[in-house]
């Protein structure tokens, strides 16, 4: 009678179920500085600067405001991407605000029926990335002092995701039908329930988001202090942790790498944005079973791609590069909020012009 042998699944649980109690009893002091800055992180950071926007691009999808974008630009999206109507929406979203706004509005818009569970799987692959005000002020401003540099990382991120989102498309061969998606006949909501569903439905998020970063921000500090004395380069130690957590690697790699190398570093993390943030985005649309390995693969070749374009843009514009001595915080509140301001105004404007028309043309529901 042959033995069966283990799945790779129970044997990498079972070395994630020793190494991770190992990893953070090694020095607990350490654990409780890594969930410190992670705490950090969230409010100084994540709180200010994100949780609008989850607010927001529900309160969007649930009054129908959403559409008016998806639907301007659908042509286009669905000739390169393959997208439909309610799957540009989503994109439009996660280029906005970065993750994982555009995958809530993905998973939300595929409950209502705008969008199908494949066009959700494949929106995962390479809707979502780092935000604007992340990319600029955070790392171009704070980090390396130059928010052309920001811009240029935001601008190459983008081009890498739509690079994957084009091939995708030229393999999955969608049908020239396929933006036309049958709905579950949602009716028109309230907008005191559509605000109220908005929030409840945004500080949930929140905490999935917030929990995730607690704890990788805790693993990614642990295993860098593990690594120190084993690893003999610093940008294996930088790299693996932020394959673990993307905003660690990031801080990392700004302290410990010289300039030009921490921008190629930063481009390649950004680009993959790591294990806690795979995770968050999987949290969000678990009940719609998305596969990790597909994900994984995506977010190598685009972080390659990331690296390729940072590499273009160091040879030809040469720019300038000034790297933060120490940072406490990623980035000074005031300028979050300035970020975030500038970035709510789009929303603001359309939310405004969606009650506009729906007081002149009241749809029927």
């Amino acid at each position: 009678m042959k033995s069966r042998l283990p799945s790779m699944r129970t044997v990498a649980l079972l070395l994630l179920l020793i190494f991770l109690p190992l990893l953070i009893l090694t020095d607990a002091q350490i654990a409780a500085d890594g969930v410190r800055s992670g705490l950090a992180l969230c409010t100084q950071v994540l709180l200010p600067s994100l949780f609008p926007f989850l607010v927001l691009s529900e309160l969007l999808i649930l009054l129908h405001a959403a559409e008016l974008p998806g639907k301007w630009l659908k042509k286009p999206f669905h000739a390169l991407f393959g997208l439909s109507e309610g799957g540009t929406t989503a994109l439009l979203l996660g280029v906005l605000c970065g993750f994982p706004v555009g995958a809530t509005a993905a998973a939300s818009l595929c409950d209502r029926g705008d969008i199908s569970r494949a066009e959700l799987h494949r929106l995962l692959l390479f809707s979502n990335n780092p935000s604007a005000g992340f990319l600029i002020g955070t790392v171009g401003c704070v980090l390396f002092g130059n928010r052309s540099v920001g811009i240029a990382l935001f601008v190459i991120i983008w081009i890498s995701a739509a690079l994957v989102g084009i091939s995708l498309r030229l393999l999955c061969k969608m049908p020239e039908s396929f933006c036309n998606i049958p709905r579950n006949g949602v009716k028109n909501i309230p907008f005191v329930t559509a605000v109220t569903g908005s929030i409840s439905k945004g500080i949930s998020s929140m905490l999935h988001v917030c929990s995730f970063v607690l704890f990788f921000s805790c693993i990614s500090a642990c295993l860098s202090h593990v690594l120190l004395p084993v690893t003999p380069f610093e940008a294996v130690r930088v790299l693996l942790c932020g394959l673990v957590e993307m905003t660690a690697g990031v801080h990392a790699a700004t302290q410990a790498l010289p300039p030009a190398s921490a921008l190629r570093m930063v481009a390649f993390i950004s680009g993959f944005s790591g294990l806690s943030v795979c995770l968050q985005l999987f949290s969000v649309s678990e009940r719609y079973a998305p596969r990790i390995l597909p994900y994984f693969l995506a977010k190598l070749i685009q972080a390659f791609l990331c690296l390729a374009l940072t590499e273009a843009y160091l040879r030809l514009f040469r720019p300038s590069l000034r790297v933060a001595d120490c940072i406490t915080a990623f980035s000074p509140l005031p300028l979050q909020q300035k970020s975030a301001l500038a970035l709510l105004l789009p929303f603001v404007l359309l939310l405004l012009a969606h009650l506009c028309r729906q007081t002149r043309y009241p749809r029927q529901g």
